[in-house]
């Protein structure tokens, strides 16, 4: 007897909530909401625009249904090439970023561990953000991806269109962007949010 995978699994989600299956959109809904948010979040930088795709992205997972190859690529893959795609389209029309970071330094909580610490954890995450704004999408999609969601090369590669050597060298530009980006954020960020006894 041959084990379920859980790619198979997926699909067997997908047929459901394609023909109606509450219970099986739900369940898929609720695998990968927090996925396709956090890459939603990582591109545009707007939690409400984040908000936005992610409910689209669902909405063309089920109009796109009768579509899906299992074939070409996992269910996982699928996912993240609609949502990489909504968010190009989003930023196409924006024709500029969000600022990235403010929910972050809205969202600090207080209530918990020393205040000096939640700030310096608040700016650290606000300079990433607004460091990986200023990196063109074709970088910071495979940073996201790859760095962030732990994606391997080749899944990668599907959702941006690529090859594996290209995803590779966009990847290695992408870190070196964000480097040098994060240099210039860090270094601007306000002094009461870098404590001098913090360390690495």
């Amino acid at each position: 007897m041959t084990a379920s995978h859980p790619h198979d699994d997926d699909v067997a989600l997908l047929s459901g909530a394609a023909a109606g299956d509450l219970d099986a959109f739900a369940a898929l809904y609720g695998k990968y909401q927090h996925v396709v948010f956090r890459f939603a979040y990582s591109m545009t930088g707007s939690k409400d625009a984040a908000e936005d795709v992610t409910h689209d992205v669902f909405l063309a997972v089920l109009d796109g249904a009768a579509r899906y190859d299992p074939a070409r690529a996992r269910f996982p893959t699928y996912v993240y090439g609609i949502v990489r795609n909504l968010c190009r389209g989003r930023l196409r029309r924006t024709s500029r970023l969000e600022s990235l970071g403010k929910d972050n330094e809205r969202a600090v909580s207080l209530s918990s561990g020393p205040f000096v610490d939640r700030l310096a954890q608040a700016q650290q995450v606000a300079a990433v953000r607004r460091a990986l704004a200023q990196i063109p999408s074709r970088y910071r999609e495979v940073i996201v991806l790859c760095d962030l969601h732990d994606l391997s090369y080749a899944d990668a590669a599907v959702v941006v269109r690529a090859s594996v050597p290209a995803v590779r060298s966009r990847l290695h530009r992408g870190r070196q962007m964000l480097r040098s980006q994060l240099v210039v954020h860090v270094s601007a960020a306000p002094r009461v949010l870098r404590p001098a006894r913090c360390t690495p």
